[in-house]
């Protein structure tokens, strides 16, 4: 079962057993004819497959309640441009997924919303090399071999005051006291690294006592370490876009007369339009723009559709959207 199935059967569920649909006193509703739905594409809430035949979210959670209340019904395909004006004039009796504004409100009316979400924007998993090299050179990764040297510094200092006079060989003898750190400095990296070379190893009791201990505390640090190096440097799936700064200095896209863009245009952000997710989520894949941005739902139906793209979707807090059926006005 696609994934998206598997949400709109936990999305109807949860409603149904939540009692938004609880039935009243009368449990049919009468008409003279049967309603007309309105619907346009819009994946994953109304799908229409190769064979002309509906699906999806909105699709699903109106067939459950039309079958609740013993409503018939035709669905009638609607340009998605059109589909408000429609409903305000009774050409159609309803529509099945909008994202209810105040300024819609003037023209319509709207049922409760059965999902609330945000704007979600789409990166690329793919690091270029130009983008790896240039996280090394960068005041974060600067800091971190800055904090990491003067640990080693420390531990090695430590081990250097304790193995001096017992264990010459590795530590003391008649070298300089910075030669001897420095070998302590060189032991505690091989150690934290596991790398151990074995060329230079305390021999004291209290020698061997912070040995263990920093091997321990070396576990910790190796884990933390490696995680923010990946993330700085850029290895990993992609590191967190704050939005909306980070998109100002990033090519941008996102489809034409959404509030995707309504929010872009208010951020004075820079965009390229387009007519489909399908075609921004594969030039993001291209690295033809840097990120897309459009509702979050919307984003993962079409990144869990294609399995060759390596493109990863991150929620927003930005522009809050209630999904709700369109009714007539009053």
């Amino acid at each position: 079962m696609p994934r998206y199935q598997q949400f709109l059967l936990l999305l109807i569920s949860l409603i149904i057993s939540h009692g938004s649909f609880a039935q009243s006193d009368t449990s049919s509703l009468s008409f003279n004819r049967p309603l007309a739905v309105g619907l346009t594409v819009m994946p994953p809430f109304v799908i229409k497959d190769k064979e002309n035949l509906w699906d999806g979210i909105s699709v699903q959670l109106w067939r459950e309640i039309a079958d609740r209340l013993n409503i018939t019904y035709e669905f009638k395909e609607v340009p998605a441009d059109s589909l408000f004006a429609q409903v305000a004039r009774g050409e159609v009796d309803l529509g099945l997924v909008a994202t209810a504004t105040a300024q819609q409100e003037q023209q319509v009316d709207f049922s409760h919303s059965y999902l609330q979400t945000t704007l979600g924007v789409a990166g690329s998993t793919t690091r270029s090399l130009r983008k790896i090299v240039g996280g090394v050179f960068t005041q974060r990764f600067l800091n971190i071999v800055l904090g990491l040297s003067a640990l080693l510094f420390i531990v090695g200092t430590v081990i250097w005051l304790i193995e001096r006079k017992s264990n010459e060989d590795h530590f003391g003898g008649e070298r300089s006291a910075w030669h001897g750190i420095g070998a302590g400095f060189w032991w505690a990296g091989v150690t934290m690294t596991t790398i151990g070379y074995g060329d230079k190893a305390p021999v004291t009791f209290w020698g061997r006592a912070v040995a263990l201990l920093w091997m321990l505390v070396a576990m910790a640090v190796t884990a933390s370490l490696t995680a923010t190096l990946v993330s700085t440097v850029g290895l990993g799936p992609g590191g967190s876009i704050n939005v909306p700064d980070d998109l100002r200095t990033m090519k941008v896209g996102s489809i034409s007369d959404t509030d995707a863009v309504e929010y872009l245009q208010e951020e004075r952000i820079k965009f390229h339009a387009y007519d489909s997710v399908a075609t921004g989520l594969r030039d993001v894949q291209e690295q033809k723009i840097k990120a897309f941005v459009h509702s979050t739902p919307v984003l993962r139906y079409w990144v869990n559709e294609d399995a060759e793209l390596s493109v990863k979707v991150e929620a927003t807090d930005a522009r809050p959207q209630r999904y709700a059926f369109i009714l007539p006005p009053n």
